[in-house]
């Protein structure tokens, strides 16, 4: 058959010229998936097991898409285990994880413990989900039982997760004792990350900060680039002496960039941005963050979009700054969500701006709060005003930080549900407030209360 569908697509190539060549093409890639299917596909349903095992190989070469092929015939094979057809549900997981689909992966732990609630690795990896809260809600408690059997079943980073639950009372009673115990044993046991969040323990106490930087330092030296990242602020913060504490932290910062730190290439890049420590050096700055950048951080690409913006970096239509906000948005970064509306609002895209608003004060955000309070408050177009919605926004802002500004917008947000007096008392707290000098500031707050006082709402 796929020679008859080929021989008629080169007939067809020779009388219809280019047109009919992209036609030939889609044609022969077709017809190839086909004889894939047919060849591929039954040599692993007759070895189901030596396919589970090609996909291990595949998941650790970054080849995802291709291991779930290998891994469906195992799924649906009546001969196989349930303990094998559980470990083939987790591995797909798990490839599903490792693209960031945590739905899917959810929901291929899940199958995997249906088959076998045994499998320490799916009970770990569930675990998980509920501890970041990814794809679940965060539920501590669960997660610590979770972690807890997993534990009982050999897997071995579950002790760590049972430790950090008592030393941050995280669905279990705060014991920072008990804690430090099972993170000192962990620790001493070559636990990298045992060793870094035993020192960021200690850090709780002065007297423990040389003790603390000697676990940072031993963390490192057993894989963890980040330690040295904690190390540098200790040094930045004044909680070590060195003669030249800066110089000292951007070295450690360079040591952990090296190692594959992201927040180290991030912290680092901003330091050669502002000159701290070191003279300014914008294309080192955009480099380090681009770093960061392919390794996830959406810190990063904040950085990379002020840089753009600013224009510190030459800019290009496909990577404008525009681009790494949105980025750093759809990441569920703040600071980029944040910046990302206002520029929405700066090419007039109101409505888009205000979703992103509210998605930063979802995450509790005071900047985000107070600014989609200002719109719901002040915007010309009715349709997009929320008086009672913003008077909730405005005053979250203010409980979290009771500045002229954020008093200001919780004045407008009063004067749009009616509630003049409140609007005038409030645009009173803000002047009150107000400790800059700047006349246009004042003016345009005092401004405000006028048309408070008329029984006049604001409008921008």
């Amino acid at each position: 058959m796929a020679v008859k569908v080929l021989s008629a697509a080169s007939k067809l190539v020779s009388a219809r010229g280019v047109m009919i060549r992209k036609m030939f093409r889609r044609t022969f890639i077709f017809t190839c998936s086909i004889v894939l299917t047919i060849w591929v596909v039954p040599g692993l349903a007759a070895n189901p097991l030596a396919a589970i095992e090609k996909s291990v190989q595949l998941i650790d070469q970054g080849e995802n898409s291709l291991a779930r092929a290998y891994l469906a015939p195992a799924l649906i094979n009546p001969r196989i285990s349930a303990m094998a057809r559980s470990r083939a549900y987790y591995l797909r997981g798990f490839s599903y994880a490792s693209e960031g689909l945590r739905v899917s992966a959810l929901r291929d732990f899940n199958r995997a413990l249906e088959f076998y609630p045994a499998n320490p690795m799916a009970l770990f990896a569930l675990a998980r989900l509920y501890w970041d809260g990814v794809a679940v809600d965060q539920d501590d408690g669960l997660a610590l039982s979770l972690f807890a059997r997993a534990g009982e079943l050999g897997h071995q980073d579950a002790d760590l997760f049972l430790a950090l639950g008592h030393l941050y009372g995280r669905g279990t009673d705060q014991d920072i004792s008990l804690a430090r115990g099972l993170l000192t044993d962990l620790a001493n046991n070559g636990d990298a990350l045992a060793m870094s969040h035993l020192a960021r323990s200690l850090r709780a106490s002065p007297e423990s900060y040389v003790q603390a930087a000697d676990w940072y330092r031993k963390a490192f030296a057993a894989g963890d680039a980040n330690a040295f990242l904690a190390l540098a602020f200790m040094y930045m913060g004044g909680e070590l002496t060195a003669p030249q504490p800066m110089s000292e932290a951007n070295r450690l910062l360079r040591q952990a960039a090296a190692a594959g730190s992201a927040g180290a290439m991030v912290r680092l890049g901003h330091h050669y941005l502002s000159g701290t420590g070191v003279s300014k050096d914008y294309a080192e700055a955009h480099g380090l963050f681009l770093q960061a950048s392919a390794l996830g951080s959406a810190d990063a690409d904040v950085g990379l979009g002020y840089l753009y913006q600013a224009e510190l970096i030459a800019g290009s239509p496909d990577r404008s700054a525009g681009y790494w906000y949105q980025r750093a948005a759809r990441a569920g970064n703040v600071e980029g969500q944040l910046r990302w509306a206002r520029l929405l609002l700066d090419q007039q895209q109101v409505l888009k701006a205000r979703s992103w608003f509210a998605a930063a004060a979802r995450q509790n955000s005071v900047a985000g709060h107070n600014s989609l309070a200002w719109l719901l408050a002040t915007f010309n177009d009715a349709r997009l005003r929320d008086g009672p919605r913003a008077l909730v926004h405005a005053q979250a802002a203010v409980d979290a930080q009771p500045s002229p500004g954020h008093l200001d917008t919780l004045a407008a947000a009063y004067a749009e549900t009616g509630q003049f007096a409140q609007a005038v008392s409030t645009q009173r707290q803000a002047l009150a407030a107000l400790a800059t000098p700047d006349a246009g500031l004042r003016g345009e707050l005092e401004r405000r209360l006028q048309s408070y006082r008329q029984a006049q709402v604001w409008r921008e």
